[in-house]
């Protein structure tokens, strides 16, 4: 079972990985606790789905969502460009 910290970019892409807050000990503990008595079959089925999804959203995809994104907010920041104010003296 895959335990992954919630401040990791990959803990919104994988799911079904048990996500923590790795400065919350108690929360880490739990996690590993779940993890050691999950079913056979509810691992595996998460596992599925984890490795699904990597195949979709390999590294090629992240790369094409970056720079989509980039380009996106590269036009929101050039059409809402703040005025000059003039210099009064």
């Amino acid at each position: 079972m895959l335990i992954l910290s919630k401040f990791a970019g990959a803990a919104q892409q994988l799911t079904d990985a048990l996500i923590v807050n790795p400065s919350d000990k108690f929360e880490v503990a739990q996690a590993i606790r779940e993890g050691l008595h999950m079913s056979r079959d509810e691992r595996v089925s998460r596992w599925e789905v984890m490795f699904r999804r990597l195949g979709e959203q390999d590294v090629t995809w992240w790369a094409a969502t970056y720079v989509r994104d980039l380009a996106a907010s590269k036009l929101t920041n050039s059409t809402h460009r703040p005025r000059r104010m003039s210099r009064c003296t």
